[in-house]
């Protein structure tokens, strides 16, 4: 049967260039993916010598010696895993989805061979045999293309300023081969999963598909198709309901997952819903009585399976990317607010000269009588010990009652008092993560200094604004606070701008800068939204680039086997305009309808995210990128009614010469029967 498939691939090149074309670029974006996540893994680190350290006992009584100045690669590697797992989920959406689709493009040749006696293993084998004469040098083309482009790639993330180190590609016959491989392996495995999934309705096609003149939808929904639909249903559901009581941390895998889970079942159901969405959709054209908006309509609502997979791509990319960006942003809205919220002081006052502001200033601020008080906290970062392990992450050092002052912190257990010597306030997370209240005890350390045990005294919630410890403002080996918050009182309320002014012309603007709250939180908020457009860019730029491709590559497929029905058109007197805006109409129209199936999921998944971060932060904002995600659609659709109206006007062209010499009714599967057969008998 490889002759066979080979012979078959040769044959229907344009239907197979589809899934060429997306292995190819799946498979390179998976190992550029995996190149610059193992280039993270090879940063040089500074040496653990002349580093500071502490050395901290648990509750078993072993000792650790922690470590601080470490490079915090986490945040870039994750941003680098979820890329990874976009390109991959994306790549196995399209390559199962043209897979399935070239198989239910060609029932008449199945139908063929199963007439002159393949039997349905054989089709099978030569399904797969398809697949794998096509997903080779797929993959081969991918990895060069993954070779070539990853220094670039890294160079580029570099530049976006997510990498604390900066980071570098090995060669291709270094740490580069095994992302290669490993890129290499998906890709082949994703093949062959696909074809085998696609190669079971290909071996039930029975021999009198091959006398079928119309290429309609029998039957659009296998039991075993509808089986895993409502299993991946009910996950989606399990997982969206369940994050919305979930802790942030839970949340988040549990939102994004769901609606990729939820994004296949949709995907899966497609056949079963589309005809019903498209049918409303052109109700108006409908009225109208429109020639090209109604064949549009009857084309997408009649060849389902078809429309399934014109839909597949656009739902996959605006469902993932609107999911990802969507938790990313409604995430950092949500800690913007609550910040701005919980502030209730009117001026935050920064250095502009150094990274601390000076003993001298402070006191200044204090004694101004228009002030009424100044919270002046120093972000320190230190190590805890649990029972078993230690917590590593940042504590305060402050004033507790003034921050309750500048600040809204609410008391769940305890007492806001100024902190002694040996006492540290916990948040409320805290607590609950590790079991602490009022009166337990926790050793802490300060990273080159010593070991204190300390007595919990309050658990607070703070918000964003308050950490998961509260120093005492005592603390020794702290450094100097970054910035404060000034409270006033009186008329100084009321004019804070000018407040501002006169607090730097006094201190001098060469040392200090006073701003007004909210201006401050908007500087805040503009560089927080460049480093997110900055996520955005490496999750969504590759797997959108090539899901654009994708949906291209479909239509072409598509219409390579749509000649005889444009033909008959031509014929039954459609003029070529009117073919035109057909196209246009229909494209729309799939497009349109996976734009909405799409904002269904991420609305769901994004709902049940936000009711999960209520629990931790009052205000929690939607927050979705809506100018990214509405210029992904107008990107899809003019991909699509791009390669639409190219496809119609060579068909057009084709057409018009098979009309005037009767060629285009006449059926085009017999005449490769007989070497068809042959090449099943050598096989």
């Amino acid at each position: 049967m490889w002759r066979l498939s080979l012979r078959s691939v040769r044959h229907h090149l344009p239907l197979f260039l589809g899934t060429f074309i997306s292995l190819a670029l799946g498979v390179a974006l998976i190992a550029v993916s995996a190149a610059a996540l193992v280039a993270t893994w090879d940063v040089t680190r500074p040496p653990r010598e002349g580093r500071p350290s502490v050395v901290l006992e648990d509750a078993t009584g072993t000792s650790h010696t922690v470590f601080g100045g470490d490079l915090d690669m986490g945040g870039v590697q994750t941003v680098l895993v979820m890329a990874g797992v976009i390109s991959a989920f994306v790549t196995v959406f399209v390559i199962a989805g043209t897979c399935a689709f070239g198989v239910a493009l060609r029932r008449q040749d199945m139908g063929l061979l199963r007439l002159v006696g393949a039997g349905g293993p054989q089709v099978r084998r030569m399904v797969i045999g398809e697949c794998l004469a096509v997903a080779v040098p797929a993959a081969a083309v991918g990895c060069l293309a993954a070779a070539a482009v990853t220094p670039w790639a890294v160079s580029g993330l570099n530049g976006t300023g997510l990498s604390p180190a900066e980071l570098r590609a090995g060669p291709l016959a270094g740490p580069l081969a095994g992302p290669l491989l490993f890129a290499v392996g998906c890709g082949l495995v994703i093949a062959v999963l696909g074809a085998a999934a696609a190669s079971r309705p290909a071996a039930r096609v029975r021999p009198a598909e091959a006398l079928r003149e119309a290429e309609l939808d029998s039957r659009v929904m296998t039991v075993g198709r509808g089986v895993m639909s409502l299993l991946l249903l009910l996950t989606g559901v399990v997982m969206v309901c369940l994050a919305s009581g979930s802790q942030e941390e839970d949340a988040i895998p549990l939102a994004l997952f769901g609606s990729l889970a939820l994004t296949l079942a949709a995907s899966s159901l497609a056949p079963l819903y589309l005809p019903w969405l498209v049918r409303m959709s052109a109700r108006p054209l409908e009225r109208t009585r429109s020639v090209p908006g109604r064949l549009a309509a009857e084309a997408v609502i009649t060849a389902r399976l078809r429309t399934a997979s014109l839909v597949r791509p656009v739902l996959a990319v605006l469902a993932v990317v609107g999911i990802f960006s969507s938790v990313l942003a409604t995430t950092g809205a949500a800690a913007e607010a609550d910040g701005r919220s919980r502030t209730i002081g009117q001026l935050v006052v920064e250095p502009t000269a150094g990274d601390t502001l000076g003993e001298d200033i402070l006191d200044g601020l204090r004694e101004d009588p228009r002030v009424s008080a100044v919270s002046a906290g120093a972000s320190v970062d230190l190590a805890a010990a649990r029972h078993h392990e230690i917590w590593q992450g940042e504590g305060l050092v402050a004033d507790l009652p003034t921050l309750a002052r500048t600040h809204r912190v609410d008391l769940i257990e305890g007492d806001i008092g100024e902190l002694g010597a040996g006492e540290v306030a916990i948040s409320e997370e805290f607590s609950e993560w590790y079991g602490y209240h009022p009166g337990s005890r926790l050793t802490y350390g300060l990273y080159g200094g010593e070991a204190v045990g300390a007595r919990v005294v309050a658990v607070l919630d703070g918000g964003s604004a308050v950490p998961h410890l509260v120093l005492p403002a005592t603390r020794a080996g702290a450094p100097g606070p970054g910035r404060a918050v000034v409270l006033l009182h009186g008329a100084a309320v009321g004019s804070a701008s000018e407040v501002a002014r006169e607090l730097t012309e006094r201190f001098g603007g060469d040392r200090v800068r006073v701003t007004r709250t909210d201006q401050w939180f908007d500087r805040s908020a503009k560089e927080k939204d460049r480093l997110d457009d900055m996520v955005l860019l490496v999750l969504a730029g590759p797997a959108s680039a090539y899901a654009l491709i994708a949906v291209g590559s479909t239509l072409v497929m598509s219409y390579s086997r749509r000649r005889r029905e444009i033909a008959t058109m031509r014929l039954l007197g459609v003029s070529q305009e009117q073919v035109r805006r057909m196209a246009l109409w229909e494209t729309a129209a799939t497009t349109s309808v996976a734009a909405l199936v799409a904002a269904l999921v991420v609305a769901a998944g994004l709902l049940s995210y936000r009711s999960a971060l209520r629990a931790t932060y009052e205000v929690v904002p939607l927050g979705v990128p809506w100018g990214a995600l509405l210029g992904l659609f107008a990107a899809c659709l003019a991909v699509s009614l791009t390669v639409s109206l190219g496809a119609v006007r060579r068909l057009i062209r084709r057409s018009d010469i098979r009309s005037d010499s009767d060629i285009a009714v006449t059926p085009t599967a017999p005449r490769s029967a007989p070497r068809r057969a042959e090449s099943l008998t050598d096989a």
